[in-house]
């Protein structure tokens, strides 16, 4: 994923998602599918991630930024809130909820 070779990223992370679910590893097939601009494909392992995950704030930030682009404003809030609310320093977070917000 770091040399930017997506797709064999997402492979990996497809096929060891199905041999053992973990967060960390839904966030990132998440990740790599918003960096291909497929962002619909993103919302399911994203929110995969945030419901395995202990403190889910990175997978909520992601799954927000899916949903916004594909049209979801409402949820896309309510995510970025929650976001915010976990994790009060999350500067990304914050600024792409001033801009949902300020947008209307």
């Amino acid at each position: 994923m770091a040399a930017g070779d997506l797709e064999s990223s997402i492979r990996f992370f497809e096929e060891s998602a199905q041999i053992e679910p973990h967060f960390k590893t839904l966030e990132l097939l998440g990740e790599c599918f918003l960096k291909r601009g497929q962002h619909g494909e993103a919302i399911i392992p994203l929110a995969a991630s945030v419901g395995l995950g202990n403190k889910p704030y990175r997978a909520l930030y992601l799954l927000a930024r899916a949903l916004h682009t594909v049209g979801r404003r409402a949820e896309a809030i309510e995510k970025l809130n929650q976001t915010v609310q976990m994790k009060p320093d999350y500067k990304s977070a914050k600024e792409l909820l001033d801009s949902i917000r300020a947008s209307g």
